[in-house]
């Protein structure tokens, strides 16, 4: 992971159309702590910085949202957008544009000047929704799709985090971040095959399709609105030649399967399904990441199969959602 500055460039109020002016542009919104910066004043923020805590692992250590192919390392993704919102006023946006990146991103105040002592909000990733409540912070698991073995980008858009209220010091303003989701890798050891989609069963709602946050809430977490017994993550361009082991990554709401079979599937190009059984011996807990190895599959038949029928990115199949 590569632990060199990045810059990160300011895209602007969401909810403000800036005019040429200068004076016109901050006059509609006098109360927004966030206004056209003077980096003279003795007490301007000259530095905003953006962190993101690692995962917690018994063996390795992660740090965010792109995991590097060794299955190791996270860092800020070019495009990753976050949002801020002040006390009051609207929310604005910064986007990570200058390719990889670290853990820790700098910016240098750019066109705005944040207030000293006003308190400010950040999550990730942003949502371009004028209505969007500070207070629900919209969530969905569903549609996470990894491409070939060793693929990981499509962890960072389910990488659900925010920060706690945030005020500057010495000029500073620092971002901390929690993550608000689980980590969790299958390790498949798998025949030669063109495979799928993976899908993990619980006995019962297990899952988080659907949920929420609040985001000024003293301690956020994901509050489901709707649940399912199964997760599903689809598979593509992975080809087997040979038996082959290899991760299948993919992000999910805290849940707690201390103690509970659940049945890991693979599904292949030629429909036939291949199920392993586990009990995992964890509360699945935001910030962490966890793993089930699947060294041995057995192939069942579809009158015995649980993702051969009604795929629908994580939809409930054997029961009622929530």
């Amino acid at each position: 992971m590569r632990h060199n500055r990045i810059i990160i460039t300011f895209l602007g109020f969401f909810c403000l159309v800036l005019s040429c002016s200068k004076n016109d542009s901050v006059s509609d919104i006098p109360d927004n702590p966030v206004e056209q910066p003077d980096q003279n004043k003795p007490d301007a923020v000259k530095t905003v910085s953006f962190n993101v805590p690692a995962f917690t692992d018994i063996d390795e250590v992660f740090t965010k949202t792109q995991i590097g192919e060794d299955g190791t390392s996270f860092s800020w993704s070019a495009n990753d957008t976050v949002g801020i919102y002040p006390s009051s006023g609207s929310q604005v946006y910064f986007t990570m544009d200058e390719g990889e990146g670290a853990s820790s991103a700098q910016f240098d105040g750019g066109g705005w000047e944040f207030k000293q002592s006003a308190v400010y909000y950040s999550y990730y990733p942003f949502i371009g929704d004028i209505y969007l409540r500070r207070d629900y912070i919209p969530v969905s698991y569903s549609g996470q799709k990894q491409t070939g073995i060793t693929g990981t980008s499509h962890i960072g858009p389910f990488d659900f985090m925010c920060t706690d209220a945030t005020t500057a010091s010495s000029g500073s303003l620092s971002f901390n971040y929690h993550h608000l989701g689980a980590l969790l890798y299958v390790k498949a050891t798998l025949p030669a095959g063109t495979y799928t989609k993976l899908a993990i069963t619980a006995p019962s709602n297990a899952f988080v399709s659907k949920g929420y946050y609040n985001l000024v809430s003293s301690n956020p977490s994901i509050i489901s609105t709707e649940n399912s017994n199964q997760f599903v993550i689809d598979l593509e361009n992975i080809t087997l030649t040979e038996q082959t082991q290899f991760m299948v990554y993919m992000m999910i709401a805290p849940t707690n399967l201390n103690g509970v079979e659940i049945t890991v599937s693979v599904l292949n190009d030629q429909k036939k399904e291949y199920q392993c059984k586990k009990t995992p011996s964890r509360i699945y807990e935001a910030g962490n990441r966890y793993g089930l190895t699947c060294s041995s599959f057995e192939e069942v038949p579809q009158s015995m199969g649980l993702i051969v029928g009604d795929w629908d990115d994580g939809g409930n199949i054997g029961g009622d959602a929530e």
